[in-house]
């Protein structure tokens, strides 16, 4: 196997993701279930993207850190061979997501991170994707059990890569299946995204049901029974980019002013889930010359950053470091768009002089690269003049 982090799995990944959401597509029209919209499946994307151009500079410090714990402070190593290795690092990693999931729901500190993966209106595989741009780090504080007990990183980050598809997989409303006695599923799972308040702290489990139950918090919804919606949404935008510090926004103006002792005691309570101060843009709100616009956005931006991500080792930190800016400029601008922020075309007409004028940075790397951000600038400065955002109400 070779040695990457879960950012880079992903990476090599998304093919096949995007095969599997188009699946779920035809799948859930052919059941005429409304499980997608297209403001927030681009929202969601937009997010997963972000999530992993900020991996490409931060997974090899979490790769790092793995190493040196497992290296210099581990009291003792797996053996270097053994087929038994993937799938004990995969029952271990899957404690670990456990904690770190339901830590995630339990302290406000924590739920200003991973609240941004509950902000969605309808549930199916994209929702998997919706994660925070702090997950490495994040992820790494309750993971680190892992090298500590002798796992390896290429081991260890292969069995959490495995683990992370599965969850996408567990986020799909039409795609069924058993549980055998232990798994998760996406109707197991889907209960713990619903809007019902009965399971608001139930199944944090990622693949394994054997926590949950150990511990508690397990609570299998009946089959054919209709989850209550008693619970309102907490979406506030159509942007993957803003939605990242949102909610750490909203906490630090509970923090304002107030004593360190009070401070410390609202960190580590339990979050409010409270719902957005204004409503977000339906789709039959988005003129359809916009939705194609920022749909040709999103695919040119999202294959700019995978061009970036795979094969990232033969890129110049120079390059990464300008893609990448490129690139998570365009995610952001794209949801400026969809919310219908005031000044989002001029924002959006910004975005693509600053693509053409990155064309000619890598221009000595890639001409071809080059000549294509060029074009591409042009052509959407161009298309930009017919697009209409109206005000968000």
């Amino acid at each position: 196997m070779p040695d990457l982090d879960t950012a880079a799995w992903y990476a090599f990944a998304i093919p096949a993701y995007i095969l599997y959401v188009m699946m779920e597509i035809v799948l859930a029209r052919r059941k005429r279930e409304k499980v997608f919209s297209f403001a927030e499946t681009i929202s969601n994307l937009t997010a997963g993207m972000g999530t992993l151009i900020i991996g490409l500079f931060a997974g090899p410090w979490v790769l790092r850190a793995w190493d040196f714990a497992h290296d210099h402070v581990a009291p003792f190593r797996w053996p270097a061979h053994g087929a038994w290795k993937v799938p004990a690092a995969l029952v271990l990693a899957d404690f670990c997501y456990y904690v770190y999931h339901r830590a995630g729901h339990r302290f406000a500190l924590l739920w200003s991170i991973h609240g941004i993966h509950h902000q969605h209106e309808h549930l199916n595989s994209s929702v998997g994707f919706r994660l925070e741009w702090l997950a490495d780090p994040y992820a790494a504080l309750f993971f680190g059990l892992m090298p500590l007990l002798g796992v390896d990183s290429t081991t260890g980050f292969f069995a959490i890569a495995l683990l992370s598809f599965y969850t996408l997989t567990a986020h799909s409303p039409v795609v069924r299946r058993p549980t055998f006695g232990f798994l998760v599923t996406p109707a197991i799972h889907g209960s713990h995204h619903s809007r019902d308040a009965r399971y608001g702290e139930k199944n944090y489990g990622a693949m394994l049901g054997i926590w949950d139950r150990m511990f508690g918090t397990w609570l299998e919804p009946p089959q054919d029974v209709t989850l209550r919606q008693d619970v309102a949404s907490i979406s506030r935008t159509h942007d993957g980019v803003s939605a990242q510090w949102g909610l750490v926004r909203e906490l630090a103006s509970q923090l304002a002013g107030k004593s360190w002792r009070e401070k410390l005691r609202i960190l580590t309570s339990r979050p409010v889930a409270r719902g957005p101060d204004k409503p977000l843009r339906e789709d039959a709100d988005l003129p359809r010359t916009l939705r194609i616009y920022a749909l040709c956005s999103f695919l040119a931006t999202a294959s700019l950053g995978a061009w970036l991500l795979w094969f990232r080792g033969e890129r110049p930190f120079y390059v990464q470091v300008i893609t990448a800016t490129t690139v998570l400029a365009g995610l952001y601008t794209t949801g400026g768009l969809l919310d219908g922020r005031p000044r989002a075309i001029r924002h959006e007409r910004a975005r693509l002089i600053f693509t053409a004028m990155t064309a000619l940075l890598l221009a000595m790397y890639s001409p071809p690269l080059a000549a294509i951000l060029a074009i591409t600038a042009v052509l959407g400065l161009v298309a930009s003049a017919q697009v209409p955002t109206p005000a968000r109400s």
